[in-house]
């Protein structure tokens, strides 16, 4: 599926393939979210979470989420007195599994899983069960990409950027960018930031840069009309932009207001760190279990199976852990930065959710930290969108 019509992606010649190598998952054809409710189900899993429930009749439950071939899904295992029974299994992570899609409420709610039967299988099986990139797109298409706009930085900027990938490289090109509202698969981090990164680029290089964003604001609308043309129709579909404009208007008025050019080097480095802490706020089967150790002077280690909330990080969230990155990012780099730019690209990390309720710790007050709240916004409605969209 293409991105914005308005922008193009953005290809050199950069030679750093060889320095940052690309993994290898195989994809499946797979799609549980697409069977109808009742439909059998035998397949493997990793198990995120597993948690203990009890209903006001007395009756227990396992309530699990669980990733597959086709993603994160959600998924029940009826207790009957076997408990004890049940719960190493699942505690250990790697499981197959036979039951039936449940969807609830009927007939158009959330889809499921019921589990009636389990055992445990090895971790070597379940390496393929990471949920992949969508389509046809692959790791090495963004990897290549994402060289490229760093090569159009400033010197300096270029060996601050290359310097953090060459620091969280391995965990960074297979992490989320989210649990389940977008790029919510392995890789989906590296897409999300060259994609970031592309639109930042292509508004940048505008000489009226609001016209170019006006100009995919309203391309946006287009789509958010679409979805609101279905639903008038009965297709059941999510409206993925919804309450997004409010927040994309506010942030072109307050850069019309400061009448500032847009510092690409800045915005850039801003892009790069501003979700590099997801490597440490989700654990996946991948994840490097030293990561912790390698940032901060602790001990021990934090492993997981599937793509979950990493108990650890979340205590501390991935805005913070940006800030951190970027700290030991400068520090490996041997690379002072003035003190306006340092708390500029700081300030973008903190306050890139736009919104106190939306998990920022600041609000923008710059230039930069508008047009990433805006970019940010704009690339994660525009997947959770196309996802929604490629089967219709």
């Amino acid at each position: 599926m293409n991105y914005y019509q308005q922008i193009d992606s953005v290809t050199g010649l950069s030679t750093n393939r060889e320095r940052f190598q690309i993994p290898h998952i195989e994809k499946s054809k797979e799609r549980l979210d697409q069977l109808p409710d009742g439909a059998p189900v035998q397949t493997k899993a990793l198990v995120s979470t597993v948690e203990v429930r009890e209903g006001k009749s007395g009756a227990k439950w396992l309530q699990l989420s669980v990733t597959t071939a086709s993603g994160m899904m959600r998924a029940k295992h009826w207790l009957r007195g076997n408990e004890s029974e049940l719960l190493p299994i699942y505690e250990s992570g790697v499981i197959e599994l036979s039951g039936k899609i449940d969807v609830y409420p009927k007939p158009d709610g959330a889809k499921s899983i019921t589990i009636d039967r389990v055992q445990p299988i090895s971790k070597d099986e379940a390496i393929s069960l990471l949920p992949g990139l969508p389509g046809d797109e692959t790791m090495e298409q963004f990897a290549d990409e994402l060289f490229s706009l760093i090569d159009t930085l400033s010197p300096t900027y270029q060996q601050i950027a290359y310097g953090l990938l060459d620091f969280v490289w391995d965990d960074f090109v297979l992490s989320p960018a989210a649990l389940y509202h977008h790029h919510n698969y392995a890789g989906g981090l590296l897409k999300h930031t060259a994609c970031m990164l592309r639109l930042g680029y292509r508004i940048q290089e505008q000489d009226d840069y609001l016209a170019m964003v006006f100009r995919v604001i309203k391309e946006a609308e287009q789509l958010h009309k679409v979805d609101l043309w279905n639903t008038m129709n009965g297709v059941k579909i999510e409206q993925a932009y919804k309450g997004t404009f409010e927040s994309l208007y506010a942030a072109c008025e307050a850069m019309a207001e400061r009448k500032e050019p847009l510092n690409w080097d800045e915005l850039a480095l801003g892009i790069l760190f501003h979700d590099i802490g997801k490597i440490y706020e989700y654990s996946h089967l991948l994840s490097s279990p030293n990561r912790f150790e390698k940032l901060s002077p602790v001990e021990g280690t934090s492993e997981t199976t599937g793509i979950s909330i990493n108990p650890l990080g979340t205590l501390i969230g991935h805005m913070p852990y940006g800030g951190l990155l970027f700290e030991e990012t400068l520090r490996r780099a041997d690379v002072r930065l003035s003190i306006d730019v340092h708390h500029r690209i700081w300030h973008m990390i903190l306050s890139h959710h736009g919104k106190r309720e939306w998990g920022s710790s600041v609000l923008p007050m710059t230039t930069e930290a508008w047009m990433l709240h805006l970019i940010d916004l704009l690339d994660a409605r525009y997947e959770k969108w196309a996802r929604a969209h490629e089967d219709l």
